[in-house]
């Protein structure tokens, strides 16, 4: 839209030219066009040449201030719309919760946000006047020789400090970092202050609240191991007193959960699995506890009521231990140590897969030590007997794989003096 300004200069371009065509219509008539861009002499020639001239002048003169306008139009819209950016970038420079500042190169503070004012009590006027940022920040009257700003300068690269402000008390974290101009250097510093007071309070606190958790776990793990160290004394406590029942059964316990063991090792089971077989093998004899002694030290055959008091001592040691919450994993072991790989065994008759693992390792176990063993009824049968037997029984009484793996066992004891046979002559 043109401006009444443009409007006025075009019409008098057109006036100033119509008067003058007008002008030479009266001396030539019709032939006026022809006068007009003809040449006749200089002076006239000329005047033609700025009645013209002073036409088109009006339109390119009339365009100049209609997009002058519009220029100022634009220029104050600018003006507004950067007066409006820089307050809106001054309110978010003053509510960053951490103090900011801008010094030059002679650590003079050229700027700093509502944060530093309220710190140190002085207008944001009064510090971007004559204040020095370490006079402000570090409350000193010089720079330290350590100062960050050296070191800023030197690696080019933010650095950080932290101190403690004498006034407040406050521990304070400070990172510098330099301003560069287009040739690569340093102008200025931006300064970016921040209170760690609290976040340090809270870390000292956590730090002595991790050190008391790992002491109470190295006491926990103390307190764990010396009830381990009872709960294995007492395991073994209760094996002796169980083989101490009759003279022919002592360390009968012991001999036997050393050969469960080492066909568990042979079998490569788990850490967990002959841990299991261990304390099953200690207690595994347990219920005998409630058979008379007269039974087990009988010199005879026994007859079927004392046979049939015998084959009660796997359900019995299973009763005793079942209100021990924490043996409850040996009872399928201990119940099932006398079941028979063809199903003839007790007190369940079990067959093959369905007797427990570990109660099949624990019956070859525990029926080798009790052929090398003294009996009342007989004496020891020797390791080759017993071992025959296993064998022979292999697939009826036992399982195979357990009977193969504790005769690899055997030999290779024998062959390297291991010690793995019985160490006692249990005839007393």
């Amino acid at each position: 839209m043109r401006s009444i300004h443009s409007i006025f200069v075009i019409l008098i371009g057109w006036l100033l030219f119509g008067a003058y065509f007008y002008y030479a219509y009266s001396f030539h008539g019709d032939n006026t066009l022809d006068h007009f861009f003809s040449f006749h002499s200089p002076a006239e020639s000329l005047l033609n040449v700025v009645i013209l001239s002073a036409l088109v002048g009006s339109h390119i003169t009339a365009y100049l201030i209609n997009d002058r306008k519009k220029l100022l139009k634009k220029t104050g819209l600018s003006q507004s719309q950067l007066a409006q950016a820089a307050q809106e970038w001054k309110a978010t420079f003053d509510s960053i919760p951490y103090g900011v500042i801008l010094t030059d190169k002679d650590c003079n503070i050229i700027r700093s946000n509502k944060y530093l004012a309220d710190k140190t009590a002085l207008p944001s006027d009064d510090l971007s006047n004559t204040n020095k940022c370490y006079e402000v920040v570090c409350g000193k009257d010089k720079p330290d020789d350590c100062c960050p700003i050296n070191k800023s300068e030197a690696f080019h690269k933010t650095r950080a400090h932290e101190f403690i402000d004498k006034a407040s008390g406050k521990r304070f974290s400070e990172s510098i970092t330099p301003v560069y101009n287009d040739s690569g250097a340093v102008t200025s510093y931006v300064h970016v202050l921040i209170d760690i007071s609290e976040s340090r309070e809270k870390e000292t606190k956590l730090t002595e609240s991790k050190d008391a958790f790992f002491n109470m776990l190295k006491d926990l793990d103390t307190a764990f191991r010396d009830l381990k160290s009872i709960h294995e004394d007492l395991i073994v406590a209760l094996s002796n007193i169980i083989d101490a029942k009759s003279p022919w059964t002592c360390g009968h316990s012991i001999e036997t959960t050393n050969y469960a063991t080492a066909i568990a090792r042979e079998m490569q089971m788990d850490h967990h699995e002959i841990e299991t077989l261990r304390v099953a093998a200690l207690l595994h004899d347990i219920g005998k506890i409630g058979t008379f002694d007269h039974i087990l030290n009988k010199p005879d055959k026994l007859n079927s009521h004392e046979a049939d008091l015998i084959r009660q001592h796997p359900l019995k040691g299973e009763e005793m231990l079942t209100p021990i919450n924490g043996l409850g994993h040996l009872l399928p072991i201990i119940r099932a140590h006398h079941e028979k790989y063809d199903g003839s065994g007790y007190p369940d008759g079990l067959k093959g897969e369905d007797i427990p693992i570990l109660a099949r390792v624990l019956c070859v176990a525990d029926s080798f030590d009790a052929m090398v063993s003294d009996r009342p009824y007989r004496s020891s049968r020797g390791k080759e007997y017993a071992l025959s037997e296993l064998r022979r029984c292999a697939a009826t009484h036992f399982d195979p794989i357990i009977v193969n793996a504790f005769s690899q066992v055997l030999e290779r004891s024998s062959s390297n003096d291991s010690g793995l046979m019985p160490i006692r002559n249990r005839q007393n």
